[in-house]
């Protein structure tokens, strides 16, 4: 018999879905990754008339499962009162080509991006971090504080956004679920007072200054995902030791990629992957006095591994409407 298909809203997902356990499943993710038996094809993108398509795929060995997940961006939507992003996933079992769940995929695309973010910040943060800033007060910046608030003890969270109206409005929305105080505050104070920054904006201009970011910060760097994104100077980048979530593809779209390509940086810059790192194959922070930077561009197995947590979860919890295809 056919399994029927488990379908999910982002409403069920923002009150059903435990964030955590989504934390532990990336990171086993990232180990599993360097293993190089899963699947990871090109991210596929299609320029519209009205905007872009982006397509990605995923095979994980360790779940044994497949995911397919189309966003569709259209920035005329402000003026139409509709979402600027539009976005699903499905899950397969590779085995049998079963259909076992669509999910609304904005809301999971921001919970995997945070989880990595996260990920990273338990890595390659100091022990003794105090001070978390993160950049970017929209879906992905509330997402990005709570995650990596999860893996250290902070006593102080920094926000900036552009409209600080937005951030005013996530301080107040977070305030009766993290117990940290969190403060809004201009770019500057808030990197010169990090231990840990965290980006998370479609910014095309730097916003993190060389200057404003001392010495034993770490960098979560999760909004450049394509090679016309930046969030941080270029002349940062030198003085950090760089990671990456892959390699070759930050390079092309990532963080460092204009850097690289103004000669700003050597395209041998990258330390190693996050993943290395978990595993042990690569070093990763070697002193509390040293920058650390990951480069999360964000990756189709990452995609099919937050799918199956969520679809286990949903299975545990009897969550989502259950419809027979044939």
């Amino acid at each position: 018999m056919v399994r029927k298909t488990i379908v999910l809203s982002r409403e069920q997902v923002a009150k059903e879905i435990d964030l955590k356990e989504i934390i532990i499943s990336i990171e086993k993710c990232f180990a599993e990754f360097e293993k190089g038996k899963d699947l990871l094809p090109p991210k596929y993108i299609v320029d519209l008339p009205g905007g872009i398509a982006a397509c990605l795929t995923g095979y994980t060995k360790a779940t044994n499962t497949f995911s397919m997940k189309m966003g569709q961006e259209r920035k005329g939507n402000v003026e139409r009162g509709l979402p600027t992003i539009f976005s699903t996933m499905n899950l397969y079992d590779p085995d049998t080509g079963e259909l076992l769940l669509i999910v609304e995929s904005v809301l999971a695309t921001m919970y995997r991006t945070a989880a990595a973010a996260a990920v990273a910040v338990k890595h390659l943060g100091r022990e003794d971090v105090e001070t978390l800033t993160v950049i970017g007060a929209g879906q992905l910046g509330q997402q990005c504080i709570r995650a990596v608030s999860t893996v250290r003890p902070f006593k102080k969270i920094f926000l900036f956004d552009m409209r600080q109206s937005q951030a005013d409005k996530v301080v107040n929305e977070l305030s009766s679920e993290i117990s940290i105080p969190i403060e809004v505050a201009n770019s500057e104070t808030a990197c010169r007072e990090a231990d840990v920054i965290c980006t998370a904006t479609n910014s095309s201009e730097p916003i993190v200054r060389k200057d404003w970011v001392r010495e034993g910060t770490h960098l979560s760097c999760m909004g450049a995902d394509l090679h016309s994104k930046i969030e941080c100077e270029p002349s940062l980048l030198p003085r950090c030791r760089l990671f990456a979530d892959k390699v070759e593809h930050c390079k092309e779209r990532g963080e460092s990629s204009q850097a690289i390509e103004s000669g700003v940086l050597s395209k041998d810059c990258y330390v190693g992957s996050l993943g290395q790192v978990i595993i042990g194959d690569v070093k990763g922070r070697t002193c509390n006095e040293e920058i650390t930077l990951f480069d999360g561009i964000g990756l189709g197995v990452q995609d099919t591994t937050v799918a199956k947590s969520i679809f286990d979860q949903a299975t545990l919890k009897n969550m989502g409407v259950h419809i027979a295809f044939c």
